[in-house]
C-alpha cells in the first residue's frame, strides 16, 4: 500500500504542534519581569502595638495598658498574574508573609503612670510574662489566604492565616487583613485577638490575683512596605 506525500506532511506538522505545546512556558510574563514582587517592611513608618486590658475585683485601681513593639522586620511577596488580568493587585491568594519581633522591643506607651511604675510594669513585663531574655524573638509566617474581596484601584480585604511562634510556642492563627497595593508599595492594617494562655504566657496579676490584666490582648498593626 503506498503512503501519499500529504499523509507525511501531516503526519510531520502534527508532530511539530505536540514539540511546541510541550514546550511552551506555563507563564507568560512581560519581558523582564520577575516571578515575585518582593515588598520589605518599612518599621519607621509601621505602627505595631498591643492593647492590655485590666481585670479581677479590684482592676478599678489598676490601668489598661498599650505597649508599642519597636523593632521588627518583615516581606511580602507576591506572585506577579503573568497575564495581567488581576491588576495590580497580582494573585493576591497566593501571597505570603515572613516576620520577625524582638521582644526585648517591647515598649510601654503609657503618659499617665508614674516613672516608678513604668519601670515596674517595664521590668515584669519582660522578665515575668515575657521572658523576653529566654525568648527573644516572635515570628510569624503565613500558609494561606482566603476570603479575599477586591474593593477595587489596589484595595482588598482578606483573611491571612500563619504559623505565629510566641514565647517558645507556634500556633496557627487567622488574622483580618485590609490591604492598598500600588506599583511599588504596600500598605496593610488590621488587629486580631491573641490569648496568652494559648502560648504558655501567665498574665500577670498581683494583690493575690485581685489585680490583674485579661487573658486575650488585642493586636493592632499599620504595616508600610516597598519593593
Amino acid at each position: 500500500m503506498m503512503i501519499s506525500g500529504r499523509f507525511f506532511r501531516v503526519l510531520l506538522a502534527l508532530l511539530l504542534s505536540t514539540l511546541v505545546s510541550e514546550v511552551r512556558p506555563a507563564v507568560r510574563l512581560a519581558p523582564g519581569a520577575k516571578p515575585v514582587r518582593e515588598f520589605n517592611i518599612i518599621p519607621a513608618e509601621s505602627s505595631f502595638w498591643v492593647f492590655v486590658g485590666k481585670a479581677g475585683l479590684f482592676s478599678v485601681l489598676a490601668h489598661d495598658h498599650n505597649i508599642g513593639i519597636r523593632n521588627f522586620t518583615g516581606k511580602v511577596t507576591i506572585p506577579n498574574d503573568p497575564d495581567g488580568v488581576k491588576g495590580p493587585g497580582g494573585k493576591v491568594t497566593d501571597s505570603g508573609l515572613e516576620m520577625k519581633i524582638d521582644t526585648r522591643s517591647l515598649t510601654l506607651l503609657d503618659d499617665k503612670i508614674s516613672d516608678g511604675d513604668r519601670a515596674k510594669i517595664t521590668r515584669s513585663m519582660h522578665e515575668v510574662v515575657l521572658e523576653s531574655a529566654r525568648y527573644p524573638e516572635a515570628a510569624f509566617r503565613s500558609a494561606g489566604v482566603t476570603g479575599v474581596d477586591g474593593r477595587g484601584d489596589g484595595r482588598f480585604n482578606l483573611q491571612l492565616s500563619g504559623d505565629l511562634t510566641l514565647h517558645g510556642v507556634t500556633r496557627r492563627i487567622t488574622i483580618p487583613v485590609s490591604l492598598q497595593l500600588t506599583s511599588g508599595q504596600l500598605k496593610a492594617s488590621g488587629k486580631y485577638t491573641l490569648r496568652q494562655s494559648d502560648f504558655g504566657i501567665q498574665p500577670y496579676s498581683t494583690a493575690g490575683g485581685t489585680i490583674r490584666v485579661r487573658n486575650d490582648v488585642v493586636v493592632s498593626f499599620e504595616i508600610v512596605a516597598r519593593q
